[in-house]
């Protein structure tokens, strides 16, 4: 009956998040046709692909548990017979497919585009550390979002999250490894950027995580 209510569940969220799914993949898309033409829209196709990442993260979780705790959907939905963390599965399972799907996409199509284009195999090892933040920066909210009602934590976390965007980049684009290969035919994985690449995603799952086992222990969802 639980794996059933789960299911069922997930098939609403994903119901409902199905235009922001599609939407995302359309637009990043675009921005990626846009990166081998000329520098100039290679620029503009990587700023276009990061803000479709992150608009699509934050309108997800806020939308999808933020906004539903407020409106008092929650109260409905466990009225009937789900249990918390039945709901909490079901909401980061749900909102997991719906980031997760674009995401997997246009990094794939990503690591495509740079290795068929004209622009440097070098740039692929910077590019997937980039979109793996941006992979950590949703875990990161939607555990903050299941873990604190506020909206203060909300907007700190979003707010954190946009802004170390702006810092990451400059911090990778000046790396010694990625200044010295980036241009080059060969992408070169290295021990810097590897570094910073699991740090980023075990700290966006540990936040998860901890959102995750806070929401499914709460007693009073009013």
């Amino acid at each position: 009956m639980s794996a059933s209510i789960v299911g069922r569940l997930i098939r609403k969220d994903l119901y409902l998040m199905r235009g922001a799914m599609l939407a995302a993949i359309l637009s990043g898309s675009f921005a990626l046709a846009l990166m081998p033409i000329s520098r100039i829209l290679s620029y503009v196709g990587a700023v276009t692909l990061i803000c479709v990442l992150i608009v699509l993260n934050i309108y997800l979780v806020m939308y999808g548990v933020a906004q539903e705790r407020k409106e008092k959907t929650l109260l409905f939905i466990l009225s009937l017979p789900v249990s918390a963390m039945d709901y909490t599965l079901a909401k980061v399972m749900a909102t997991g497919i719906a980031f997760g799907v674009p995401w997997l996409f246009l990094t794939v199509a990503t690591a495509i585009t740079i290795v068929v284009s004209p622009i440097p195999n070098g740039a692929l090892p910077y590019w997937i550390t980039l979109l793996c933040y941006l992979l950590a920066y949703y875990c990161a909210l939607l555990g903050i979002a299941l873990a604190k009602d506020s909206t203060g934590w909300h907007a700190a976390a979003i707010t954190i999250g946009n802004i170390s965007v702006n810092f990451l980049i400059p911090i990778l684009l000046s790396r010694p490894s990625v200044s010295a290969h980036g241009e080059g035919p060969v992408a070169v994985w290295s021990q810097d950027l590897v570094v910073i690449l699991v740090v980023e995603l075990l700290a966006g799952f540990a936040v998860l995580g901890y959102g995750i086992y806070a929401h499914a222990r709460r007693q009073d969802f009013v």
